[in-house]
């Protein structure tokens, strides 16, 4: 018995001796795949960035040793160009310049010649989409802008009205990024009552005779915009070219070729009503307290971007910090320095309104026409059908 206890103590003892070794070798040598896990390869390489991000910061690189952005422009306003040149040198250290001209025709005259001396020396066009659809187009200076845009939350439709990039133009060669609301219906509180006049028609009535003014039809602007608001938004063109003969006929109606003589001759009371009124002279005169009262007619309000607009040539000449520049102006901060230098709510849903006249704000379920391309080419034919009926009538 005794030597059998003793084999097996002996036996016990050889086995806790062989697990401690099994123990101090495991320690000692753990497997492969466990040591990898503990401890990464000195040249391991860090997690890769999502695309985009590659693409702008590589386009960030190269827009600063570009070093600027240039706009030619007929009509951003000069407080608007000042804020946006400020904020985007601090943010980016880019300088931002402006050529402005009178008229688009002269900035197509200006590309045209620098490009036959083989020089491309602006990076954006700032105008409306009159301008850069019915001349930049056809001239063949504009190319598209989609293909510029790279940051994510610029290219969301979810981020703008109507959940759709405010593109016009079948190549989406424009921008419209603001939301003007037109008011083509204003009159004088001491001539007309509140809630007299509520749709177009009710001009016609006999009491308005020789009291009615519209901003010229027969030119690029608010009044040709109304004219063909209501040919292809509420009637058609004939239904619009009769109620403008009557307007002249049967209402003496009288054509001003000044935008702010036009809005003016309302607010002093030399006529009742004002008919095609430009946005930007009646937000003028009603910060200054005049006294024009506005109408949102039955029929539904135009949205347009009016000069709010940009595009772009075929050809930049800053092609990266072009391309900055434009990803942050359709960016928040971007739209809501664009939009209170313009008085006008942005076409992004998260810029800010602070500072904007609440009567420009658009009201949720208001009907509303907004720009198409189709529209914009056929304003021209507007144009001339208005100054046939005008010059037919000797006015």
């Amino acid at each position: 018995m005794a030597s059998t206890r003793c084999g097996m103590s002996g036996f016990v003892g050889v086995s806790v001796l062989a697990m401690l070794v099994l123990i101090s070798c495991g320690q000692a040598s753990p497997p492969a795949s466990v040591a990898e896990t503990k401890k990464p390869a000195a040249n391991a390489t860090p997690a890769l960035k999502a695309g985009w991000e590659q693409e702008w910061e590589k386009t960030l690189e190269a827009a600063r040793k570009e070093g600027s952005v240039r706009l030619y422009t007929t009509a951003w306003p000069a407080e608007t160009r000042t804020t946006l040149m400020k904020a985007f040198k601090e943010k980016y250290g880019i300088e931002l310049e402006f050529s402005p001209f009178a008229r688009g025709e002269e900035t197509v005259t200006k590309v045209q010649a620098e490009q036959r001396a083989g020089l491309y020396l602006v990076d954006f066009f700032g105008d409306g989409a009159t301008i850069a659809i019915n001349l930049y187009k056809p001239a063949g200076i504009t190319g598209p802008l989609e293909p510029l845009l790279v940051l994510p939350e610029v290219k969301d439709p979810r981020q703008w009205r109507g959940e759709r990039l405010p593109f016009i133009g079948r190549d989406k060669e424009w921008i419209g990024m603001v939301a003007v609301k037109q008011y083509y219906l204003a009159y004088n509180p001491d001539l007309v009552k509140k809630g007299e006049v509520t749709t177009y028609k009710d001009v016609l009535r006999p009491q308005y005779k020789g009291k009615v003014t519209w901003d010229d039809p027969t030119v690029s602007g608010s009044g040709a915009a109304m004219m063909t608001h209501l040919a292809f938004d509420l009637w058609t063109l004939e239904e619009a070219k009769d109620y403008l003969r009557r307007l002249v006929k049967e209402q003496q109606l009288v054509i001003e070729r000044s935008h702010r003589l036009h809005i003016e001759s309302i607010a002093r009371g030399k006529f009742a009503i004002g008919l095609g009124n430009s946005p930007t002279e009646l937000r003028s005169f009603l910060a200054a307290g005049a006294s024009i009262g506005v109408v949102n007619p039955k029929e539904g309000s135009r949205v347009s971007s009016g000069a709010g607009g940009i595009s772009a040539p075929t050809r930049l000449a800053h092609p990266n910090a072009a391309r900055v520049f434009l990803n942050w102006l359709l960016g928040k901060e971007g739209q809501t320095l664009f939009a209170k230098g313009y008085e006008s709510q942005s076409m992004r849903l998260d810029a800010s309104i602070e500072g904007i006249n609440p009567m420009f704000l658009i009201d949720p379920g208001e009907k509303l026409f907004m720009d198409s391309e189709e529209k914009t080419i056929r304003n021209a034919e507007v144009m001339l059908v208005s100054k046939q009926i005008i010059e037919e009538a000797g006015k």
